[in-house]
């Protein structure tokens, strides 16, 4: 429920992400990360120098 002052916007207006502009990116090239397995994963310690 709108709450009073607020107008009310027309149903049929375009509003958030609705329009017709499409976004242009670059497909990306770069792989998927491989995900960090066993103890690593679940421990808090902070990751060594590579």
């Amino acid at each position: 429920m709108a709450k009073a002052g607020m107008r009310r916007p027309d149903p049929s207006d375009p509003h958030g992400t609705e329009s017709n502009k499409k976004q242009h990116f670059d497909k990306n090239e770069q792989g998927p990360v491989p995900e960090i397995q066993g103890k690593a994963k679940t421990g808090n310690k902070k990751a060594g120098k590579a």
